[in-house]
């Protein structure tokens, strides 16, 4: 079980409490003991008379330290010596039915105010943590989404106004980071585009000119394919980018549709490698990011199509809502892959060991996984019986809208 800071402030108070309670219910009851001793009550009538005798003018003889031989008395033993022996035992029973019965109102009391203290001291924990709660709520609702929201820094300057403002000023620097990585990935991709573009068409123009030697035929061949790789590679990082995003396009949309439009742009390159693609599709719809979730299923073909069996190879593709959750899922023909080496390929820049003689650059599934958290999805991915993968997204199914 684990003990919270409120429950340790309630103990805390409890026993202070208790030790208050205790130091006052010992000392009231010792100061009642000692105010009913014989001896103070002797000492108490004495004084008393001795006042009661002076108002009337009557002066008392001196005590000696031992009765005059010739003082007469009553004789020891006689009624007298009984009668007050008697009224000292009724004395002695009385104290101490009073002090028992002082005791016992005592320690009820003490108990009865021990269960009111804890019940306080619960509720005052919560109250002196009540701004620490407050603080936790905040950051636990935070995302990357939302951090441009403050806490409020009204009320006195005391620890926890200069704990929201600390906090406040934290949101702030990670709000400006985002924001700066946010436009470093805008003004890279601007600045990038340009170079390669003027790459691409100078290669193009060598290719196209009527008669260029086998040499620069070769090199123009293999600038143009180091081009497209780059490009290729950069829209990776972009869409991770896009991913990592503080705020994100939500719009309604089908994953059949968008599903449908992928295949259709990707059967041409199908045809070319001899791999049949069968679509499944059903309605799905869902809110996100459309760019992102046409990025999300073209790698997933892509990586299908990728690494299939040379020729005769297969890509399934299927689409459905299933209970709460819309479901897209390609499975391909291919060379087997062990399970162990799944979670690797999720990894950015990672291939896999059986994968690493297939051009490519590791980021396709790690797009895919990215894409789906941000959209509050999971990802799943099995071996297929006679060789390839299984890769399943499955996003929250949108309401009636």
């Amino acid at each position: 079980m684990t003990v919270t800071i409120r429950v340790k402030l309630t103990a805390m108070f409890a026993l202070l409490f208790v030790v208050l309670a205790g130091v006052l219910v010992t000392t009231a009851y010792l100061f009642v003991a000692s105010a009913t001793a014989p001896e103070a009550q002797m000492a108490e009538r004495q004084q008393a008379l001795a006042e009661a005798l002076a108002e009337q003018g009557v002066d008392l003889p001196r005590a000696s330290a031992s009765p005059p031989a010739e003082a007469g008395g009553p004789p020891e033993g006689g009624p007298g010596d009984v009668v007050g022996r008697t009224l000292e035992q009724i004395s002695e029973a009385a104290r101490a039915n009073v002090l028992d019965n002082l005791l016992t109102r005592s320690l009820l009391a003490f108990a009865i105010s021990a269960v009111i203290a804890v019940g306080l001291a619960w509720w005052l924990a919560g109250r002196v943590l009540r701004p620490v709660d407050e603080i936790a709520r905040a950051a636990s609702t935070l995302s990357e989404r939302t951090l441009d929201r403050r806490l409020p820094e009204d009320g006195p300057d005391d620890e926890f106004a200069r704990l929201r403002r600390a906090f406040n000023g934290m949101l702030a620097r990670l709000e400006s980071a985002f924001d700066s990585r946010q436009r470093f990935a805008a003004d890279a991709s601007h600045e990038l585009r340009t170079p390669l573009a003027v790459l691409r068409a100078s290669a193009d123009n060598v290719l196209s000119s009527p008669r260029p030697s086998r040499q620069a035929r070769e090199l123009a061949a293999e600038v143009e394919a180091q081009v497209a790789r780059a490009d290729s590679l950069m829209t990776s990082l972009l869409t991770l980018a896009r991913a990592d995003d503080v705020i994100h396009t939500r719009e309604r949309l089908d994953l059949a549709d968008v599903a449908a439009e992928v295949v259709s742009a990707a059967s041409p390159r199908a045809t070319e490698a001899g791999v049949e693609i069968d679509l499944d599709i059903a309605d799905a719809p869902i809110e996100g990011d459309p760019v992102l979730i046409e990025r999300l299923l073209a790698n997933l073909l892509d990586n299908a199509l990728r690494y299939n069996v040379p020729e005769g190879g297969w890509v399934r593709c299927r689409v459905w809502s299933e209970g709460a959750h819309a479901c897209a899922e390609v499975s391909n023909s291919g060379p087997i892959v062990d399970a162990d080496d799944i979670p690797v390929l999720f990894e950015r820049f990672s291939r896999g060991h059986q994968r690493s003689e297939v051009a490519g650059h590791g980021l396709g599934l790690p797009i895919v996984a990215r894409v789906a958290q941000v959209h509050a999805g999971d990802v799943g991915a099995w071996p297929g019986e006679d060789g390839g993968l299984r890769i399943r997204v499955a996003f929250p199914l949108a309401g009636e809208g």
